[in-house]
């Protein structure tokens, strides 16, 4: 079986890459990777502010970096979607302790109104901001902090993670595991590894256990590829829900929309038409998929659904029951 790209991309060679700086701190790290290292030129957020990129976004702040482009049929909703569910597990620290800043790496085109627009879609909220700016200044922000693809096609899932007031800055994956990537975040702070000091390997062991998924057929591949934009039964989030979807969708169509969302989009299907007019800002993208991966997917889809519905069903008869029971009662009192 060939492997997906999703997982290549979340090799555990890349969540281990350190491009910028290691642990530690220091005010000569902070020196070296502060004001001298940063360009300050002005940039754009979504909400039409110009703002200073180190004296505004980056002094004496921890941060959270991603790039993206709103034209992207690749992989730049996924990891969106990513960042967005980071952010809810960070919830309130975001906007008071770590920012977060989604740079478009084509200025060109992505003007401050379609940044809005795409950061509405993933719900970005305060603490989120999606940078735009000159083109050539744009481009030196990125290089500096190490994104360098050559091309647009060519960028990656990378973040970058910083604090400026220690100077501590690495690069990571953000397809990789969110408790990991929560806990990288969370080591930028001196004072919570104050905290984490003398933690015991008993919980260590516990915390590791958390990252075990079931071993059902799809399960790892639904988690890693599909959570942060789809729900089974719980309704649309970035993406449509996909209760049932087995049932509303011809099962060769599924596996060709899986496995090359982009030449089905491309050959004028009207069904991918209509899923891109609804969710205008989130592009299924290609995620490399194979067909075993796809039938894999479709079968955990199935599983799912009828869990849910047995799940909805077993209330509901619960529910009843309680209604037969007081309505009985209602008519003994009387």
């Amino acid at each position: 079986m060939r492997r997906s790209n999703i997982w290549r991309i979340a090799t555990p060679a890349l969540l281990a890459v350190v491009i910028l700086g290691t642990l530690g701190g220091g005010p000569a790290r902070a020196a070296r990777w502060g004001e001298n290292y940063f360009p300050n030129y002005p940039v754009v957020t979504h909400e039409g502010k110009t703002v200073r990129f180190y004296d505004d976004l980056i002094r004496g702040k921890m941060v959270v970096i991603n790039f993206i482009y709103t034209n992207c049929t690749d992989i730049c909703s996924l990891s969106t979607a990513r960042m967005a569910r980071l952010r809810e597990w960070l919830g309130d620290e975001i906007g008071k302790k770590i920012f977060i800043y989604s740079i478009t790496l084509d200025p060109e085109n992505d003007t401050p109104e379609k940044l809005e627009k795409y950061a509405e879609a993933f719900g970005a909220g305060d603490g989120w901001l999606f940078v735009t700016g000159e083109p050539d200044q744009i481009h030196e922000i990125r290089w500096k902090l190490g994104e360098r693809s050559r091309y647009l096609a060519e960028h990656r899932t990378d973040m970058a993670m910083g604090n400026d007031s220690t100077g501590f800055w690495r690069r990571t994956s953000l397809m990789g595991n969110l408790k990991v990537l929560v806990e990288q975040i969370h080591q930028m702070d001196p004072a919570w590894q104050e905290r984490k000091r003398g933690v015991s390997t008993t919980s260590l062991r516990k915390r590791r256990q958390d990252y075990v998924v079931g071993d059902r057929p799809g399960e790892a591949l639904y988690l890693k590829a599909c959570t942060y934009c789809h729900t089974v039964g719980v309704g649309d989030r970035i993406g449509p829900d996909l209760l049932d979807v087995t049932k509303r969708r011809d099962h060769d169509w599924l596996v060709r929309f899986m496995v090359a969302p982009d030449e089905v989009r491309a050959s004028g299907d009207p069904v991918a038409a209509a899923l891109d007019a609804r969710f205008d800002q989130a592009t299924m993208p290609n995620l490399g998929l194979s067909k075993v991966d796809a039938e894999d997917l479709i079968v955990y889809l199935k599983n799912e659904t009828k869990r849910v519905h047995e799940v909805e069903s077993a209330e509901f008869e619960d529910g009843h029951d309680h209604h037969d029971h007081d309505h009985a009662g209602h008519e003994h009192v009387h």
